[in-house]
């Protein structure tokens, strides 16, 4: 049983202290969550905020305490259908989960997270778009390395055991667009998805499940606003930033995809098409293979739902385009293949009808535009491996009118055209 929590106060990422001047240290609180060793160790911090310990170290005891199904922490936790942090979430096990004192040995990524008294009730330092289905507060990583990292490292992926490093200096800058704003005075301030990205974004779970496993104070909980989220970023970091005032929204993005692409190699069929609720997790991990110059990364071979969710097939009256499907295997899959007449009766007697379809298809499809922009920007559409993403977003805004207003759709007007 492996548990544990963790922490941060707010974090304005910098490069790594070398590690000569780092004290050593008894503990460590990162978001209120606190880790206490059996002896001295030799901390710091990545360039996006976690930390880090020199190992094999004794993690004696955690703060909140572990508790019978509360608080739990997870090593290397495994994506796919269980989990070790609370038992009101499903696909509990409580054999995931440590218990103090620990060998934290390196390449070891302990999870700890902190659980609500009572699921529902916000925090004061709850995200916008959390509407609290899950029971845990916060979740923070501490990682175990065998020697001090070298200055401006990322964080390894938390989840599995695919520990590759790297560091801020292997970006390739150059790949990024650097567009001029359409708007100056309406780009997005970069501040609010800086609070958005800076905690890790605990998402390793199977099917739509894994909104409950999303902590309050981390990210929302709803695929829906993670897409928004990660639609926004993706333009905003194509956007000319010679001021650096997008610098730490850029590390925090790569971070991201880093934390992503560990948990596809750890399962590799986990964001399934269900609703709304698992799109936006396949462009952070091709960023970062692009920012990193990883091959591997940009060739990630997973399921994402933006894949599963459109495919060219004949809609009604229309012939073959690309269209849109709720989910593999649910009564109204092929919705935009029968009459929209008969919407209302195409599916099942339970409410799975094709009406019921279209409203996810509209749900999505403002969610998917940044990214598919961001993608054709940076020279990433063939990478993604499905053209018909591409050409249902076009349709989307022909058709359907896209965003109405705002960065993304100025960001369109302005860039679709010329990529």
């Amino acid at each position: 049983m492996r548990l544990c929590l963790v922490f941060l106060a707010a974090v304005t990422l910098a490069p790594a202290a070398a590690p000569a001047a780092l004290p050593e240290r008894l503990a460590i609180t990162q978001y209120g969550i606190t880790w206490t060793f059996s002896a001295p160790i030799q901390a710091g911090r990545f360039i996006t905020g976690d930390w880090w310990v020199v190992g094999p170290v004794t993690l004696k005891s955690i703060t909140p305490a572990p508790s019978a199904g509360r608080h739990g922490a997870v090593v290397n936790p495994p994506a796919g259908a269980k989990q070790g942090y609370d038992d009101r979430i499903s696909g509990f096990d409580a054999s995931l989960r440590i218990k103090c004192p620990l060998a934290l040995r390196p390449g070891d990524s302990l999870v700890t997270t902190a659980s609500l008294p009572k699921i529902g009730v916000k925090t004061p330092d709850t995200v916008r778009g959390q509407y609290c289905r899950g029971p845990l507060r916060t979740a923070a990583v501490l990682t175990c390395l065998k020697r001090p990292p070298p200055a401006g490292a990322f964080r390894p992926g938390y989840v599995g055991k695919w520990k590759k490093q790297f560091t801020v200096s292997q970006l390739k800058r150059d790949a990024l667009p650097r567009l001029k704003a359409p708007d100056p005075k309406n780009v997005p301030d970069a501040k609010p998805y800086e609070r958005y990205l800076r905690r890790i974004w605990l998402d390793h779970m199977r099917q739509w499940s894994n909104r409950k496993m999303h902590p309050l104070e981390n990210m929302p909980d709803y695929g829906r606003e993670i897409t928004n989220i990660v639609s926004d970023v993706a333009l905003l970091l194509c956007l000319d930033d010679s001021q650096k005032k997008r610098e730490t929204l850029l590390l925090q993005f790569v971070q991201k995809g880093i934390d992503y692409y560990a948990a596809a190699l750890s399962h590799n069929d986990l964001w399934i098409a269900n609703g709304g609720h698992n799109s936006g997790r396949k462009w952070p991990i091709l960023f970062a293979g692009l920012m990193l110059d990883d091959k591997d990364m940009m060739k990630v071979k997973a399921t994402f739902q933006e894949d599963q969710q459109t495919y060219y097939g004949p809609r009604f009256d229309r012939g073959k385009q690309a269209i849109w499907t709720i989910a593999p295997g649910n009564p109204n899959k092929h919705h935009e293949e029968a009459d929209p007449k008969k919407w209302s009766t195409y599916g099942d007697t339970r409410g799975n009808n094709g009406l019921k379809a279209e409203a996810y298809r509209k749900l999505n499809g403002p969610t998917w535009v940044g990214q598919a922009l961001a993608a054709r920007l940076t020279g990433m559409k063939d990478k993604w491996s499905h053209p018909a993403f591409f050409d249902y977003v076009d349709r989307w805004i022909k058709e359907d009118g896209g965003p109405k207003k705002g960065f993304v759709r100025k960001m369109w007007d302005r860039y679709r055209s010329k990529n």
